[in-house]
């Protein structure tokens, strides 16, 4: 990852040490320069091996940089809902509306991606362009806790005793300082029993595989 945050920073005095080292993944540095807006890197990665334009192109679009996004999809870049995701994480409106020309169209990808970032006029673009996994754009809000989009979501349909028990143990620090009002208080109790079975059931099993061995 250091030659992804040196390419992402434009530290080109970084980045000429770190691709003297073996086995360097070219890709994370065209990831990195893309991201960061930084052609000359950019070019320097696919100079030196990078072919990820897909990956490319969602960083650029993430990063918000249009001629970067170009130079990905002249290089062969297709994946259009990958550069839409990007796109509305990073709250481009101009780059969205271009993936959607090219081809776009994963709008509850785009609605998860808009939540987290905290984008409210893209949430509200996905909505309209047919986005319905309320579930998905609250997971994306309590991600980035944002708790207006949060409460959009549930407002929607959303029902945070539908994430999977990975989910929820994931984000439930989130969940906590987010204090989504009566909702997370009446909940966070389910959430903490489904914790603790989690981890019961868990430790059950992997006694269970490690009896034989015994």
């Amino acid at each position: 990852m250091a030659l992804f945050e040196a390419c992402k920073n434009g530290d080109r005095e970084q980045v000429d040490i770190l691709i003297k080292e073996e086995d360097v993944l070219w890709n994370l540095g065209l990831m990195g320069a893309c991201y960061g807006g930084h052609l000359d890197l950019v070019n320097l990665m696919i100079e030196k091996g990078a072919t990820l334009w897909n990956n490319g192109l969602r960083n650029a679009c993430e990063g918000g940089h249009l001629e970067l996004v170009n130079l990905m999809i002249d290089k062969g870049a297709t994946l259009w809902n990958n550069g839409l995701g990007g796109a509305c994480y990073g709250g481009h409106l101009e780059l969205v509306n271009l993936m959607i020309e090219k081809g776009a169209y994963d709008w509850d990808w785009g609605l998860y991606r808009a939540c987290q970032g905290g984008h409210i006029e893209l949430v509200n673009l996905m909505i309209e362009k047919g986005a319905s996994d309320w579930d998905l754009g609250l997971e994306g809000a309590c991600w980035g806790e944002y708790i207006d989009l949060a409460n959009l979501m549930i407002e929607k349909g959303a029902d945070i005793m539908r994430f999977s028990t990975v989910t929820l143990l994931s984000n439930l620090d989130k969940l906590r300082r987010m204090r989504l009002g009566k909702f997370i208080e009446n909940h966070l109790i389910r959430v903490e029993n489904r914790k603790n079975l989690f981890i019961v059931d868990f430790q059950s099993d992997l006694m269970k595989r490690t009896e034989k061995y015994l």
